[in-house]
């Protein structure tokens, strides 16, 4: 590794990228600027290399390069173009992460991986040239609104929420736990409903979301005005390539309703 990093940093003051290094000796691309770092690279001083290549008849006419050499603009790797694309459709960066394929051994992992990305200069670069292009609408073509009226169709609460009984210990208002005759701890029955952690959920699929008297309330979007939507979008695009899937949707989507309104 100390002779990789003494090479990697002979090629950095020669003008190679970081993307280039990284290929070059099969690291990432991170690793190559952590080296950067540590070690302290400078481009300053990158005329001496150029100069020690040129033999010795050739000593009075080298031409050194430029003294400061700028550091050119960074080429995204595929994971990080694929996060930049995830992150702009749904704000979520953890979710984002996951999506554009990086390993995660949890939710906080995924978030960490998610804040540093958004930290890296070319990435927020990406990010906020693909918003703006989403804003003039030339990333908005059918199948995008397709598949967003797809999800909102298809989506139920265990998407967003869990929720089942427990059974915990009773205590009183004074915060006391409650014992039998036997000696034993009082137990309740508890509902529960929680929404999932936002890590993993889609805040497209939600309309609203608020705490009352009676706990915590969930609303999803529109499922009918989704479904009214596809409708009339197949029956005038029937070889649409997304066809299939909502029929299939829509058969399971009745066979609960069914199932529901019978047992």
């Amino acid at each position: 590794m100390a002779e990789m990093h003494i090479q990697a940093e002979r090629d950095y003051m020669l003008g190679m990228k970081y993307q280039e290094i990284a290929d070059k000796y099969s690291v990432t691309i991170n690793t190559v600027k952590s080296w950067k770092r540590r070690y302290k690279w400078q481009r300053e001083n990158a005329h001496k290399l150029k100069k020690s290549a040129h033999t010795k008849k050739d000593n009075k006419r080298v031409q050194r390069l430029p003294t400061i050499i700028s550091e050119e603009e960074e080429e995204l790797t595929e994971k990080q173009k694929l996060f930049c694309l995830f992150y702009v459709k749904n704000k979520n960066a953890s979710m984002a992460v996951i999506k554009a394929g990086y390993q995660t051994s949890n939710a906080q992992r995924a978030a960490e991986i998610g804040y540093q990305l958004l930290q890296n200069p070319p990435v927020r670069q990406e990010c906020n040239r693909l918003k703006e292009l989403k804003r003039q609408s030339i990333m908005l073509d059918p199948d995008d609104i397709v598949e967003k009226y797809m999800q909102i169709a298809f989506a139920d609460m265990t998407d967003v929420a869990e929720w089942g009984s427990e059974e915990i210990p009773d205590i009183d208002k004074a915060g006391n736990m409650q014992i039998d005759q036997n000696g034993n701890v009082k137990m309740v029955k508890r509902i529960y409903f929680n929404l999932k952690n936002h890590d993993y959920v889609d805040g497209g699929l939600i309309s609203e979301i608020k705490m009352g008297s009676q706990g915590l309330s969930v609303k999803l979007e529109n499922r009918q005005k989704a479904l009214d939507w596809l409708s009339a979008y197949f029956n005038m695009n029937p070889m649409n390539q997304h066809k299939v899937r909502y029929d299939n949707e829509i058969l399971a989507l009745r066979q609960k309703e069914f199932e529901r309104d019978n047992f």
